[in-house]
């Protein structure tokens, strides 16, 4: 089944910060879409809540050097 999570990334500066944790979380299985605004620092991940989950996501971000917060 398909469900939505938010986090807010308070160490972004640049658009290529928004594209490292874009890519670090599409890589996570299960991840099916993944929208990064870098200027608000919000990241919003659709996934199948079979496969993965926030957890997962938290971390995936943690390993790319940011921090990520629940929205």
């Amino acid at each position: 089944m398909s469900d939505t999570t938010q986090f807010r990334v308070l160490d972004f500066d640049c658009p290529t910060c928004a594209s490292t944790v874009e890519r670090a979380l599409s890589n996570v299985d299960g991840v099916q879409h993944v929208e990064v605004h870098y200027t608000t620092g919000r990241v919003e991940v659709e996934y199948d809540d079979s496969v993965a989950d926030p957890d997962a996501f938290a971390q995936a971000i943690e390993n790319q050097g940011y921090t990520p917060q629940p929205a």
